[in-house]
C-alpha cells in the first residue's frame, strides 16, 4: 500500500553508517521506500568521531583499541584479516552505491549548517535513542535544526531495556517533535507512563516497509555458499558462546554446517561451525535467503527471516526486548528459544513449521498502519 503526497525534501538520520547489517539495510529501506512517494530523500551522512573509531578499517591503527584488536588478530589469526579488510569494504561500497548522502558531518555543531535544509526530518530507526549506546548523539533527536523543520521520528529503538533511560532529559530532547513513533510496546509505554511524550504509534521497522521482492536487486542470484547449511548470526565483537554452542548443537542434529560471518579466533571447539567473513548487508541477505535454517540473536536477523519466509530460531528471544516485541507482533513465541532452557526441549517446542500464510496478513495490516503514519506525519 502506497500513499502518496505533496513531494517534500526529506533529510534522514539514522545509524547509517555503523556496519552493521541491520543497521545499513534500515537506513536503505525507509530512503527507498520514501524515495518511492515521490519525495526528495536525503540520509544525512552523520559520522561521530566514536563511530568512526567503532568501525574502523582493520588496519587502522590511530585508534588504541584497533591496534589491540589488530596485535591479537596477527599473533592467533593472522588468515582472517585479509577476509574482515574484504568485510569492511563491501559495507563503505553498500553505503556508497545504495544510499543517497549529504556530504560528511563529524560534529553536532557542524550539522547547524542544515537547520533549515530540508521541510522535514526523519529519526530513526535502529537504536538511535539508546542513550547509553557508545556511539549515541543528541544529533539523533534533531537538535541541530530550525523550529522550521518538521521532526518526526519513526520506528527508533531505546534499546534492550529502555526503562534504563533519564526521564528529564528524553522530556527536553522529545518537547518540539510533530510526531513520534518507535519500534517496541516497551519503549511506548516508557515514554507515555513518564510523561516524555503521548500518542506515541508503534510502527515497523523500516526493513519491514519493504518486501521480498523490494530486496531482490541487493542480492545476487548465485549462492555464496552452495548446499544446505544453517546461517547464524549475531551482532557484536566478541563471540557469544552460550548461543555458539546452541547453533553448533543444532549443526549436530540436522547434520549440517553452520555458517557464521565472523572468524571467531576462540571458536575452533565447535565441530560445525564454518566461517565465511566476506559479509557485506548484500551478502548477508543471500548467506539468510539460501539458507536452510537461520538462528541467532539479532532482531534484523528475525526480520528478514521473516520476510523471507525462512525457518528460524531466536536466541535470546524472551529476555531481549526487541526481538520479544516483533516474536509476539508476528505470535512467533514458540521460535524463541531460551538459553536458560534444556536445548533437547526446546529444539522439540521450536520443530513445528512456521505458517506463513497466517503471518503474512498480519504483516500486511501493520504495514499499512505504519504507512498511514508516515502519511499523517509527512503531510
Amino acid at each position: 500500500m502506497i500513499i502518496s503526497c505533496l513531494s517534500m525534501k526529506i533529510g534522514i538520520i539514522t545509524f547509517h553508517a555503523a556496519f552493521n547489517y541491520g543497521s545499513m539495510l534500515q537506513a536503505y529501506a525507509l530512503q527507498h521506500y520514501l524515495l518511492g512517494l515521490g519525495h526528495t530523500v536525503e540520509i544525512i551522512n552523520y559520522r561521530s568521531l566514536a563511530q568512526k573509531a567503532l568501525y574502523c578499517h582493520v588496519l587502522d591503527v590511530s585508534h588504541v583499541r584497533n591496534v589491540r584488536n589488530l596485535g591479537v588478530r596477527l599473533l592467533f589469526s593472522p588468515c582472517s584479516i585479509k577476509g574482515l579488510i574484504r568485510k569492511w569494504e563491501l559495507f563503505d561500497a553498500f553505503m556508497s552505491n545504495h544510499m543517497i548522502l549529504t556530504e560528511e558531518y563529524n560534529t553536532l555543531e557542524s550539522l547547524k549548517a542544515l537547520a533549515s535544509e530540508y521541510d522535514i526530518v526523519i529519526t530513526g530507526s535502529d537504536q538511535i535513542w539508546n542513550t547509553t549506546a557508545h556511539d549515541f548523539s543528541e544529533a539523533y533527536f534533531a537538535s541541530f535544526v530550525s523550529d522550521k523543520t518538521r521532526k518526526v521520528a519513526y520506528a527508533p529503538s531505546m534499546g534492550p531495556t529502555p526503562e534504563n533511560q533519564d526521564v528529564e532529559y528524553l522530556k527536553k530532547l522529545l518537547q518540539d517533535y510533530y510526531a513520534i513513533s518507535v519500534r517496541e510496546e516497551r519503549t511506548k509505554l516508557f515514554l507515555e507512563q513518564n510523561g516524555i511524550a503521548s500518542q506515541v504509534k508503534i510502527v515497523l521497522d523500516p526493513t519491514m516497509l519493504l518486501g521480498q521482492e523490494d530486496y531482490k536487486s541487493l542480492i545476487s542470484s548465485k549462492p555464496l555458499v552452495e548446499g544446505r547449511y544453517i546461517y547464524y548470526y549475531t551482532p557484536g565483537f566478541k563471540p557469544r558462546h552460550e548461543f555458539l554452542k546452541v547453533a553448533d548443537m543444532l549443526g549436530e542434529q540436522l547434520g549440517m554446517d553452520v555458517v557464521c560471518d565472523y572468524p571467531y579466533i576462540s571458536c575452533k571447539q565447535y565441530k560445525h561451525l564454518k566461517c565465511y567473513s566476506e559479509v557485506g548487508p548484500s551478502e548477508f541477505l543471500n548467506l539468510l535467503k539460501n539458507a536452510d535454517l537461520v538462528c541467532g540473536a539479532s532482531f534484523h536477523l528475525m526480520v528478514f527471516s521473516i520476510l523471507f519466509q525462512k525457518p528460524f530460531y531466536c536466541l535470546n528471544g524472551d529476555v531481549d526486548s526487541r526481538m520479544n516485541n516483533l516474536m509476539k507482533m508476528f505470535h512467533l513465541e514458540d521460535r524463541i528459544w531460551s538459553v536458560t532452557a534444556p536445548p533437547l526441549s526446546v529444539l522439540d517446542n521450536c520443530s513445528r513449521e512456521i505458517d506463513y500464510s497466517k503471518i503474512f496478513p498480519e504483516l500486511q495490516k501493520k504495514r499499512e498502519q505504519s504507512v498511514k503514519f508516515l502519511y499523517e506525519a509527512l503531510h
